[in-house]
């Protein structure tokens, strides 16, 4: 049996059509091809042709549509950075425009103020005013000047940042900061239990009179915070992990994060205070957990990025290996 260029080398695309095509193009005509030049321009071809594909369907997700089409791939394509800066003089029939406007044309934004705010039940209590300790506001204003530990960064959609800080959601400032909880808003986990303690029976008081009632699995909802370097709370019930369901268990993971992703947009919050979700007493592997929650903030910000307030993702971290599997599969997010 004979075995066909792309089988030996472990392609799908043809190599030897290929391989005829370079030969037929005019800048070839006059020199020698080699074969492996033809195994090499077909395995970038298939690369980049599955990397499109991947993103496309995200998109096609997204937008609840059975079948992918040209705009889609299109709109997969521009919203990558490193592909649409490579595919930027390509143009893709049937798939529509993406018009570029200049920011100057554009009206700004009309800042609302704490008087005409539509969140009511999100603003902090006069009891607490009353309350509050000297030692709090000075826990708060140290909290302020912390100075973030950032290992890793990468940019995603427009002006979206996902970083990678070593330190302790307690004292990383932000809008808000993301607490893994159960249906109760108890907090028992890791997570909960660092948060309590810096917040004290203050917290627990605040978090209570703000929301009553069960969380179903997924969901997520906002309350004020008390001693923390954010002042929103961004509660969390998280899904628990099923080895003998592992593609279940992730959708009900990603979808989770596109719930908070959202109720922070409802809330104009640009910046997120994030631990590493799922990974804890849910029993998600890391590695899943922490590709799920980045594709998952990705695929949401790249189909809303003329939208979306959301500006800096900060995932806090705390031991080694945690920050080393965030570290990679940030690099590796595509």
């Amino acid at each position: 049996m004979v075995l066909s260029k792309s089988s030996r080398s472990g392609l799908v695309f043809p190599v030897g059509r290929i391989l005829k095509y370079m030969k037929r193009l005019n800048s070839f005509k006059r020199r020698r091809i080699s074969p492996n030049a033809a195994v090499y321009l077909t395995a970038v071809l298939e690369y980049l042709t599955r990397e499109v594909t991947e993103l496309a369907g995200d998109v096609t997700l997204k937008d609840k549509r059975r079948l992918m089409t040209p705009r889609h791939i299109m709109l997969a394509v521009v919203n990558d950075v490193e592909i649409h800066e490579s595919l930027k003089t390509v143009t893709f029939p049937f798939s529509g425009v993406m018009p570029k406007i200049e920011s100057a044309l554009c009206r700004p934004r009309k800042r609302i103020t704490k008087a005409a705010s539509p969140r009511p039940a999100l603003q902090r209590p006069k009891v607490q005013r009353s309350i509050k300790s000297p030692a709090h506001r000075t826990r708060k204003k140290a909290s302020d000047d912390v100075k973030l530990c950032i290992l890793s960064e990468r940019q995603i959609a427009k002006n979206t940042r996902l970083c990678v800080v070593k330190g302790s959601v307690t004292t990383v400032p932000g809008s808000v900061v993301v607490h893994p909880t159960n249906s109760s808003l108890t907090f028992g986990g890791q997570v909960g239990r660092a948060l309590l303690a810096a917040g004290g029976p203050q917290l627990q008081a605040v978090v209570n009179s703000a929301h009553s009632g069960s969380l179903g699995e997924g969901g997520v909802c906002v309350t004020p915070a008390v001693g923390l370097a954010s002042p929103f709370i961004l509660h969390c019930n998280s899904p628990s992990y099923n080895s003998s369901d592992p593609e279940g268990s992730t959708q009900k993971l990603s979808t989770l994060i596109e719930h908070a992703m959202v109720a922070c947009d409802s809330q104009n919050f640009e910046e997120i205070v994030m631990p590493s979700v799922g990974s804890g007493g849910c029993g998600f592997p890391k590695e899943l957990a922490s590709r799920t929650i980045l594709r998952a903030i990705k695929t949401y910000c790249d189909l809303r990025f003329d939208t979306t307030h959301l500006k800096t993702v900060y995932f806090v971290l705390y031991d080694k290996e945690s920050i080393d599997i965030y570290t990679a599969e940030l690099g590796r997010l595509q």
